[in-house]
């Protein structure tokens, strides 16, 4: 699939399908279990089936889409990773040692690592057709490996523009063609995840310009940095935002400005994603912040947007309130790549069993107290 493929779909988002949400909701309800027993199990599957109008979702083959770029602001020291990190955690990853890799296998999830803009292509032996790992499935690869490359990365934003308009129009496109490509291939759910150094720094001036917020209220610790180094993303962000001047509420500009090409990617996968009512699972910041991205391009995505956990980065939390979503999982993560989206697409998954397949309930019947299995 090249990477401009199809013209980007531009058709209104519509309203999530509530007799299916009801339904699902009497099924639940008629389960042999407490009232509201699974708990936010219950209502996530609920929300799925306002999205799939399927009274009870199928969440059979499922497929996590995680977006590689590299940052130019990373030369900064906003990581408390080197800029050449990005390359080898895809490695990493092609070589079935990443987290998300194992989490892949182990739930029967597809992992597809999409590189938008890494500045060197990946060593060719990484991903090789047909690569398996000890201990994989036999005949599975460890991770499908697709090279859309709009650009080597994106330039630093303090000191220039971070990619062109035109860039971003493509990356909003990549990413809305693979959500396509996916349902075409019978993908009925997503997860989705990215990779790239420096990308909270960028997430962080984007969150500041579209939600009109200071640095110090939405710059984090991101990849662990320390304290000091910190401080000195804090400034980076401030300094950006004062030679941008972003426009406010344009996210396309915004994202030219100081975005990045994995976010702008995301960003068109969200929005092809809720236009084929096709579930997408975001996972931390930056899936988020391309959450707001596309609630800014089209707000009829809120309804649409599934959220996997919390994290502990205040711009994420931001977000989250200002879209007000609700995760599924409460685990604490500190991770990215995908790892939150995938736990919680797999306990989804999980939960639409149960709804499946678990006993109703029997009617009532005069004189009769005890409990039959339907």
């Amino acid at each position: 699939m090249s990477p401009a493929g199809e013209a980007l779909n531009t058709d209104p988002i519509g309203p999530l399908d509530q007799e299916a949400m009801e339904a699902a909701q009497r099924r639940w309800d008629g389960l042999i279990k407490p009232s509201r027993g699974l708990g936010s199990l219950e209502s996530f599957v609920v929300h799925l089936a306002g999205i799939t109008s399927q009274e009870v979702p199928c969440l059979n083959r499922r497929r996590v889409l995680i977006m590689v770029a590299e940052h130019g602001v990373a030369e900064e020291g906003v990581s408390a990773y080197p800029e050449g990190m990005t390359r080898s955690i895809v490695e990493a990853f092609l070589h079935g040692q990443s987290g998300t890799s194992v989490l892949g296998r182990e739930t029967a999830t597809e992992v597809y690592l999409i590189d938008v803009g890494l500045k060197e292509n990946c060593h060719r032996d990484c991903h090789a057709a047909g690569t398996t790992v000890p201990g994989y499935q036999l005949g599975k690869a460890a991770a499908q490996w697709i090279s859309l490359k709009i650009a080597a990365g994106t330039k630093n934003f303090l000191k220039g523009r971070a990619m062109k308009r035109e860039e971003v129009l493509l990356a909003l496109q990549t990413g809305a063609n693979l959500v396509r490509q996916a349902a075409e291939e019978g993908v009925q759910a997503l997860a989705l995840g990215e990779i790239g150094i420096g990308n909270t720094t960028s997430c962080s001036a984007i969150t500041a310009a579209l939600l009109q917020l200071p640095p110090e209220e939405v710059v984090g610790h991101g990849s662990g940095v320390s304290d000091n180094a910190m401080e000195r993303k804090r400034r980076v962000v401030a300094q950006a935002l004062c030679r941008h001047d972003p426009p406010t509420g344009d996210a396309v500009e915004v994202l030219s400005m100081v975005g990045g090409l994995e976010i702008a990617a995301l960003t068109g996968a969200i929005l092809e994603a809720a236009r084929l009512r096709l579930p997408a699972i975001l996972d931390g910041f930056v899936t988020c912040t391309a959450a707001l991205c596309a609630f800014f391009l089209d707000p009829g995505i809120r309804d649409y947007l599934l959220l996997s956990h919390w994290s502990k980065e205040r711009g994420q939390q931001k977000i989250v309130d200002f879209l007000q979503l609700k995760p599924l999982l409460a685990f604490d993560l500190q991770y990215g790549e995908g790892v939150g989206a995938v736990l919680a697409l797999h306990q989804a998954y999980l939960a639409t069993c149960v709804l499946r397949d678990m006993g109703k309930w029997p009617k009532k019947r005069n004189n009769d107290p005890s409990p039959r299995i339907l």
